[in-house]
């Protein structure tokens, strides 16, 4: 085939593709167009998840008279020319190739009008081509319509998810905005419902509560914004926001918004950071709220990257990841302290049960540990009620430490896990948290939460398996709002949700109603919701559908299971080492933490130094 040049049609919607990927993409590059305008109020209106409409209104300064259609080519752009410095842009776009990107591939109605013009323009494109121009009268600002996104692009349109999610994406999207740029107001409407709402004038904390809802703006903690001066440089580094209480934790990542100068970005590394830096604040799997802000040097962050300009590269990544860091831990110790566990002579031996090898911790002095004084954990008074271990929660208490290898006792590593668990016998609870308990070859420490949480589990797998789920009525059902995802998770995997035991139907746009709960959860109603949207997001969190189940019924275990922090009677711990000495796996919870650390007669008799 002979070498020749695209025709222009052809090339735009080649190029489009890079910028312009679903109607997420439409919507960001619209309201980063707003952003550097200098708007103070964005109103964002969507109809069939951005394929059928796209509108996004600001009140910013406006396209000066003469120049909209300019505004529509290829490279068009008013924020960098040939004396811009690329890594030290300061505004949120700049390629000029969001616009004629859009309306290569849609039906777009521009108006804009500055605010010192008495008239503004109007301009109406049919993929790319120019149908209508002229004098209107509009509000001061710029009103950008999108219909029809991918019309001419069938290939492109097919390989969108369905609406629901296209405007989850979108409102995540606009989620992430909204928290980085609080100083702007924000109202996102779909299908007319209207999905967020911020107030804008710099109060993120009200960003929050618009967003994620007042309940978690309460609980955030505050990032006070400090300065960092890098090997005696003049360069200012800063980080601010605000970050959840351990207590808001979500099952993923998706809460964790992080902005660079007013720039919305995604960045594993920094990511990360926020995670390391809530290390022994949250159990396994689980994942913080945090809105994280930072400046820097305008030189010393790369947006020029990717089209889609949330990619970005860092010239000091070390300084950034340690100043978020810092600032993240700082504020958590502050607020609960550090759960610790504090070796001192290797020479004793405290070794779990259900793996191999052993490895020195002390037990000789040890001190109590700060675990229990934690704030954000349930209270010392609160008791059991009798026969169900009570529900809820634990709060990432771990026991020890998940580096420590574990032996088997009895010293027979061919023995299957039930031959392993011996017939044991209660002496009593220690910190409201571990049970004490003799066996044939020592002394246990058995988790109460880890323990229960694994009894449940293989209950809650039975029941599955057998198709007789153990609901219970709710006196008065729950209404939970849910996201566009959540809505479409609930349609996708109901039966699996249903044969837990939650009775779910929708109670109209965006909400769900609970009218029954896992009889489990029955003398804890108050956990439905968050029991009920905990399970959501583990579906959310992806992987194949037996995943899902696992995690699944490992949530609905987690939050029917007795915490640490509460009493048990001896008949109450009494039935909780004779159900777990029946359980198929009693070594571990379903999330892989041990349930039980045994001291054997040896380890005793060298810790008191008897031999």
């Amino acid at each position: 085939m002979a070498i020749r040049l695209l025709d222009d049609a052809t090339a735009a919607r080649i190029a489009a593709g890079e910028v312009i990927e679903r109607p997420a993409s439409v919507v960001k590059e619209l309201v980063e167009n707003a952003l550097d305008a200098g708007a103070t109020r964005i109103d964002i209106e969507i109809a069939g998840g951005g394929s059928e409409l796209i509108r996004v209104v600001d009140n910013g300064a406006g396209i000066a008279p003469g120049e909209l259609e300019l505004a529509f080519e290829r490279f068009a752009t008013s924020k960098v020319d040939e004396t811009s410095d690329l890594l030290g842009i300061a505004t949120l776009g700049f390629r000029g190739e969001a616009l004629p990107s859009i309306a290569s591939v849609s039906r777009v109605e521009a108006s804009s009008r500055p605010a010192d013009e008495d008239a503004g323009e109007r301009l109406l494109l049919e993929f790319g081509e120019r149908e209508e121009f002229g004098k209107t009268g509009v509000p001061a600002g710029t009103s950008v319509t999108v219909r029809g996104l991918f019309s001419n692009v069938p290939a492109r349109r097919k390989f969108l998810r369905s609406p629901g999610a296209e405007l989850g994406r979108i409102q995540s999207l606009v989620t992430s905005y909204a928290l980085v740029r609080s100083d702007v107001a924000f109202r996102l409407g779909a299908d007319g419902r209207q999905r967020l709402v911020t107030p804008g004038g710099g109060d993120l904390r009200g960003a929050v509560a618009g967003t994620y809802g007042a309940r978690i703006a309460e609980a955030m903690l505050e990032l006070p914004e400090r300065e960092l001066f890098p090997d005696g440089e003049a360069i200012t580094f800063a980080v601010g926001g605000l970050t959840g209480a351990p207590s808001t934790s979500r099952g993923n990542r998706r809460f964790i918004t992080l902005g660079i100068n007013g720039r919305w970005i995604q960045s594993k590394r920094i990511t990360y950071a926020i995670e390391q830096a809530y290390h022994g604040f949250l159990g396994a799997r689980r994942f913080p709220i945090a809105v994280v802000l930072a400046r820097m040097p305008l030189n010393d962050v790369d947006v020029n990257v990717h089209p889609a300009k949330t990619e970005v590269r860092f010239l000091r990544e070390d300084l950034v990841f340690g100043g978020v860091q810092r600032a993240v831990r700082s504020v958590l110790i502050s607020n609960a302290p550090v759960p610790s566990f504090r070796p001192t002579s290797p020479s004793h031996t405290f070794a779990g049960v259900g793996g191999t090898g052993s490895v020195g911790r002390s037990i000789v002095n040890a001190p109590r540990t700060d675990l229990e004084q934690n704030p954000l954990w349930p209270s010392r008074n609160e008791t059991v009620s009798p026969g169900g271990f009570g529900t809820g929660t634990d709060s990432g208490r771990e026991v020890g430490s998940t580096e420590i290898p574990v032996r088997l006792p009895g010293g027979d590593h061919g023995q299957t896990q039930r031959e392993t668990l011996p017939v044991l016998r209660l002496i009593g609870q220690a910190q409201e948290t571990y049970l004490i308990a003799e066996g044939p070859d020592g002394v246990y420490l058995i988790d109460q939460h880890a323990s229960h949480e694994r009894i449940r589990f293989e209950e809650i797998t039975r029941a599955l398996n057998t198709g007789a789920p153990d609901a219970q009525q709710m006196l008065e059902p729950e209404p939970v709002a849910l996201e566009p995802r959540q809505e479409e998770l609930l349609a996708d995997q109901g039966d699996l949700i249903a044969g837990l035991g939650f009775v779910v139907e929708s109670f109209g746009p965006g909400t769900a109603l609970i009218r029954g709960i896992p009889r489990m959860l029955a003398d804890r109603t108050s956990t439905a919701g968050d029991a009920f949207r905990g399970l959501l997001d583990e579906v959310a969190s992806g992987g194949r559908n037996d995943a899902w189940r696992e995690r699944l019924i490992a949530t609905l275990a987690c939050h029917s299971s007795v915490r640490a922090g509460m009493q048990l009677t001896d008949d109450e711990g009494r039935a909780l080492l004779r159900s777990l000495e029946k359980a198929d796996q009693p070594h571990t919870c379903p999330h892989g933490r041990p349930t039980m650390i045994h001291m054997s007669q040896v380890d005793l008799e060298r810790g008191f130094g008897r031999r």
